[in-house]
């Protein structure tokens, strides 16, 4: 039965900075990764002042997306830092359509898995967070009403352990620290793909403040990411 994954995420670089490794490494073993995004990311930082930054970033993400070997991509294009509890409604008719376009793409059976971030957002960004309820409707849907030749996997949540977050800050949002042992209870060894993974991150020029964030955490904490997988 072949295999298949849909990442569902909120900006353009949140697969790339988040589960890039785990989705090389499925894509390295024979899974077909589709890519959903929800915003183009124009809230993003913007240090070379582009006068559209949401342009750039898909561009942007469209070269991550290569990279990792995505079979397709899809961007939704609602508004960056706006994903608020009135627009669940619109987000998931798309999202939906989205998820059974990719279902009708295969005339063999499938087994069909779910990737996304931890509901707590990663970070506590409420774009994040109303990406990760999406994605686990749009799962949990499935399962409800499973089309033909459709077997549905696994719900799996990307999050940070306590030794890549060890801190809880303040920012401009909540910013949790990262979650215990016994929350997590999948952890994929991505060493064997990390060049490729920087590779990735470093797709997104244009956030070159949260790539360097992200690489500063050093290959030991970077070759390790942890999920709470369920089914």
């Amino acid at each position: 039965m072949k295999r298949v994954t849909v990442g569902i995420f909120a900006h353009p670089d949140d697969e790339s900075f988040g589960p890039s490794g785990t989705l090389l490494k499925m894509v390295q073993d024979g899974v077909d990764v589709h890519l959903l995004l929800i915003t183009d990311g124009e809230a993003g930082t913007n240090p070379s002042n582009a006068p559209d930054l949401g342009k750039v970033r898909l561009d942007e993400w469209s070269r991550a997306t290569e990279l990792i070997g995505a079979k397709s991509t899809a961007p939704l294009h609602f508004p960056d830092g706006e994903l608020s509890h009135s627009m669940h409604i619109a987000i998931g008719a798309a999202l939906h359509a989205e998820m059974h376009r990719i279902i009708e793409s295969y005339s063999e059976p499938i087994e069909l898995s779910v990737m996304t971030f931890d509901l707590l957002g990663l970070t506590g960004h409420l774009d994040h967070i109303a990406a990760a309820y999406l994605a686990t409707h749009q799962f949990y849907g499935l399962k409800n009403d499973t089309p033909p030749n459709v077997t549905v996997g696994e719900l799996w949540y990307y999050c940070l352990s306590r030794e890549q977050a060890p801190n809880t800050e303040w920012t401009d949002y909540y910013m949790p620290i990262g979650r215990d042992e016994s929350h997590i209870n999948r952890v994929v060894d991505v060493s064997d793909v990390l060049i490729r993974k920087y590779a990735v991150i470093d797709a997104h020029v244009s956030q070159v403040h949260d790539a360097n964030a992200q690489k500063q955490l050093g290959d030991e904490l970077l070759s390790s990411e942890h999920f709470r997988v369920v089914s």
